[in-house]
């Protein structure tokens, strides 16, 4: 087993021995839930022959061994982006007025429709905030027309309860803002962005710094903007991530700070994580992270677990990926004390596409990890957070991807 630990945490050992199961539904028939069980839902496009392929909301009981498919299991849809708020997973539809649709487990455990289709918005970001509602954000036209729309959808009552627009003309530098992801922090909303022109060929000038864009939660509306020099953007295109919020109540960000389109583009800084103090929105001058200098890699995802801990994947070659791409490790990396270590027995890998397909655990002592290995099979791994050790459990046959990973009560 080969080790590399930049932390001085004891590695444990864990075996699990569980099976898989999995059930179906293509009706909306079905007692609701009551809370007595669990499954876990993912989201995969089916191995298509021609170039036709679905995407299907599948499931299954456990996760430790056997093969998962959409063969007798769970339900087509049209949607790409999900979440979950409410007991409730939310496909959102990647295209014009943002068609939205609910699902739930009924009874049964079966997947099923809640309510009828919503229209919203031509969603690019999204989060969950208090206990059952959750805000995206539309694209905006670019430089041209740098408008964007913040967006209140009520998951209660599946419906938007709220709109706000704002301009992505934050800069004032002749190009406009991008974002890259929308987070709940407190009784606000961060929403980390980088600098584009708009213009096919031409490349940004501002490769050297981070920003977060500050809304209050309650309106939607826009309230300040804050910056760092010492990383380069944070987050990327529909990631969903590079800022999130620890139990203390500080915030963090980090950067890849690479750029996979065009080596040029990388900024000097490195790869490493900000601190930022939630109640004043003001970056802690005193703290950074290099993570690039302890390991010697550039950081591509993170995923908070408990604790000040992180799951994070590195980039391992000098390449690095954008919305995908790159080889990367896993690691629990470990803000407060500035720890990173590998998680043993999970393969390096190619970076999925966007966002890490993780679930934590309510304990946060373990994750689950979907990847796709070197031979093209896609597998869920467990990760035992506090010895940095990964198991492989079920295998995905039959799908092209695997775009999220979740886990709804019945």
């Amino acid at each position: 087993m080969n080790l590399k630990n930049y932390s001085k945490l004891a590695l444990l050992g864990i075996g699990l021995t569980i099976s898989a199961a999995c059930s179906k539904s293509d009706d909306n028939s079905g007692e609701p839930a009551t809370g007595s069980g669990s499954k876990f839902l993912f989201v995969v496009y089916s191995d298509g022959t021609s170039g036709e392929a679905a995407n299907y909301i599948i499931t299954a009981d456990d996760l430790s061994s056997g093969e998962v498919s959409i063969k007798n299991n769970g339900v087509e849809t049209s949607a790409y982006s999900f979440l979950v708020q409410n007991n409730t997973l939310f496909g959102i539809t990647y295209a014009n007025y943002g068609p939205t649709q609910a699902y739930q487990l009924n009874s049964s455990g079966e997947i099923v429709k809640a309510g009828n289709q919503v229209n919203t918005e031509f969603t690019g970001a999204y989060t969950p905030i208090d206990d059952k509602a959750y805000v995206g954000v539309s694209l905006s036209g670019g430089i041209s027309n740098p408008e964007a729309t913040l967006y209140q959808f009520d998951a209660a009552n599946y419906q938007v309860s709220q709109r706000k627009s704002f301009s992505l003309d934050l800069f004032k530098t002749g190009e406009f803002a991008n974002y890259t992801a929308i987070k709940e922090i407190g009784d606000k909303l961060y929403m980390p962005l980088y600098s584009a022109t708009g213009v096919t060929g031409k490349s940004t000038s501002y490769i050297d710094s981070a920003w977060i864009a500050v809304f209050d939660k309650a309106t939607l509306t826009y309230q300040k903007l804050i910056r760092d020099g010492r990383i380069g953007p944070i987050g990327n295109w529909f990631g969903m991530q590079g800022v999130e919020q620890i139990d203390n109540g500080d915030v963090y960000a980090w950067s890849t700070s690479g750029n996979a389109l065009n080596t040029a583009l990388t900024a000097k800084n490195h790869s490493g994580i900000i601190k930022i103090n939630a109640s004043t929105d003001a970056v802690d001058a005193s703290y950074f992270f290099d993570v690039e200098a302890l390991t010697g890699h550039k950081i591509a995802r993170g995923n908070y677990i408990k604790e000040g801990k992180f799951l994070m994947t590195l980039y391992q070659t000098d390449v690095v990926g954008g919305v995908s791409g790159g080889i990367v490790n896993l690691a629990i990396v470990d803000v407060i004390n500035k720890t990173v270590t590998d998680v043993t027995d999970i393969p390096d890998h190619a970076q999925m596409s966007y966002l890490n397909k993780v679930y934590i655990d309510d304990n946060g002592n373990t994750a689950y990890y979907v990847l796709k290995n070197t031979e093209g099979n896609f597998y869920c791994y467990k990760i035992d957070v506090t010895a940095a050790t990964a198991t492989r459990g079920i295998r995905f046959v039959g799908v092209s991807d695997v775009t999220a990973i979740s886990k709804l009560t019945y």
